[in-house]
């Protein structure tokens, strides 16, 4: 009968610490990999249909207004209307877009929404009246419709004499949803240290907690 030789301490830790490093290497790994899935899942699509609000989270852009191919491809929910009457304020952490076929949809989804990164979708070919509808914190804009090439916009606050807004502010944007009829060049324009909205734009959509701010204005008209 063969001898079969035992190994030595030398041997055990070596396959000691070579069992460890496998398990660090695997713990690394997984926390790449939900990293990655919580990166990639940091882009929410919302959109109507058939009298449901369809709340997804998506890893890309879905082509514009598929909607069977967004149920397909990300994780979505049927929600309620968003409370988003005067006074109240919903935020969005990443990229958002919206697919809307009318206004009134498309008031109750962004209207005094909080969000940095924002693309609207207009599906159909509805003709949008001229409503004035506000967005706070945005930074970049994209507009589309089903038929015609997106447009984006990069929304400058404040100017270089202003040494970059050392003067605590309140950045409100006001869109103009007639743009979407036949999207001329997309254009902005900014005003600064405004004290008093409702005063100074009486025509504009207000809200009662702006108010309560105490800071300084940044208005920008998109059109």
């Amino acid at each position: 009968m063969s001898h079969i030789p035992k190994p030595d301490a030398y041997d055990i830790r070596i396959s000691m610490s070579f069992y460890k490093y496998q398990l660090f290497i695997l713990g690394f790994l997984n926390l790449c990999i939900i990293k990655h899935l919580a990166h990639s899942q940091n882009h929410t699509l919302i959109f109507s249909k058939d009298n449901n609000i369809r709340n997804c989270s998506c890893s890309a852009d879905i082509q514009s207004c598929d909607y069977s191919l967004a149920n397909l491809m990300c994780n979505c929910k049927t929600i309620a209307f968003p409370k988003n009457k005067t006074g109240s304020r919903l935020s969005y952490n990443g990229d958002l877009t919206i697919w809307f076929s009318d206004t009134t949809t498309l008031g109750k989804l962004v209207n005094f929404t909080f969000v940095h990164n924002l693309k609207l979708l207009l599906c159909g070919a509805t003709t949008l009246p001229t409503e004035y509808l506000a967005v706070l914190g945005l930074r970049y804009l994209r507009v589309q419709t089903e038929t015609l090439q997106e447009q984006s916009l990069t929304i400058t606050h404040c100017s270089v004499k202003d040494r970059l807004c050392q003067v605590p502010t309140f950045h409100i944007s006001y869109l103009d949803t007639s743009l979407f009829n036949g999207l001329p060049l997309l254009k902005s324009y900014s005003v600064e240290n405004v004290s008093s909205i409702k005063e100074q734009f009486p025509n504009l959509p207000f809200s009662s907690w702006i108010s309560d701010t105490n800071k300084s204005y940044i208005v920008t008209l998109i059109y």
